[in-house]
């Protein structure tokens, strides 16, 4: 069976890595490959799907959100959430779900009954998973910034039920005074991650003990985001967890096939020991 994942750049994914040493450590003559797309192509690699041997494709930036509307089906999480992550062709129909919203979910459990009010940075698909799964708990209060008028509007028509939700533009006094008044704050971004950005554009001058700061970033695992909030008092947490919990959920969509956390973080770890990290 062939996977493979969809997006660009894609040279920060370890997903090929991760699912391939997965495939041999279970002795499964799959193979999980990388497919790096400009924009524009888009389309026509969705369309190419139906006549390939490839079974499976996961999803990234900038990617999420645009493909819905190519695909045949979405499980309701999908739908909700209006951004797909996994793709699992059947027969000629290709099948679009997300797991985001799943791994997020998992990767939260430690401290998910101790937070109370949350400020989301970004509007795209990951931003979108997190405010499904966020729907779900009782969460007082939950604030979004994104740069994007269309996107901000889009979020609002999508998650307007979400009566406890402020979406709003990012702004530097806006985002400086809700800081102060939350628990958890997580960066949905791509700033800061290996190839788009070495910096995050906040700065307090206050102390963040007693917040917890999660970005979905994965590489590098201390990003810039995560630098600010350690150095203020906050708790961290990356995206390793998230990243290894809908791989998880991504593989048992395609092949039914159960697979341990335990395996796939020892495996994250020796491929981040590697030189080729």
């Amino acid at each position: 069976m062939i996977f493979g994942i969809i997006g660009y750049p894609l040279k920060h994914s370890v997903s090929p890595r991760l699912f391939n040493a997965i495939f041999k450590m279970m002795n499964l003559s799959f193979v999980y490959e990388p497919f790096e797309l400009p924009a524009e192509e888009l389309g026509i690699f969705i369309n190419s799907l139906r006549q390939s041997q490839i079974v499976g494709i996961n999803v990234t930036i900038p990617f999420k959100e645009r493909v819905c509307d190519l695909l045949d089906w979405l499980d309701l999480p999908a739908k909700r959430i209006r951004a797909v992550n996994t793709i699992h062709k059947v027969n000629d129909k290709l099948c679009g779900y997300n797991t985001d919203y799943y791994g997020f979910s998992e990767s939260i459990k430690e401290f998910k009954d101790s937070l109370r009010n949350v400020l989301i940075f970004g509007g795209g698909g990951a931003a979108r998973a997190v405010l499904y799964s966020i729907s779900q708990l009782n969460y007082q209060k939950i604030f979004l910034v994104e740069r994007s008028a269309r996107r901000r509007e889009k979020l609002q028509e999508d998650f307007g039920y979400m009566k406890n939700l402020e979406i709003k533009e990012w702004e530097d006094d806006y985002i400086l005074e809700t800081l102060k008044g939350v628990d958890f704050v997580v960066n949905t971004t791509p700033l800061g991650m290996e190839g788009f950005s070495d910096s995050f554009p906040l700065k307090p001058t206050y102390s963040l003990q007693g917040k917890v700061f999660m970005d979905l970033v994965y590489k590098p695992e201390l990003t810039p985001f995560l630098k600010i909030g350690q150095s203020l008092g906050a708790e961290i947490k990356n995206g390793v967890e998230m990243l290894i919990f809908q791989a998880i959920k991504s593989l048992e969509i395609w092949t039914d096939l159960k697979t341990e956390f335990k395996d796939w973080q020892r495996i994250y770890n020796s491929i981040k020991s590697s030189d080729k990290f």
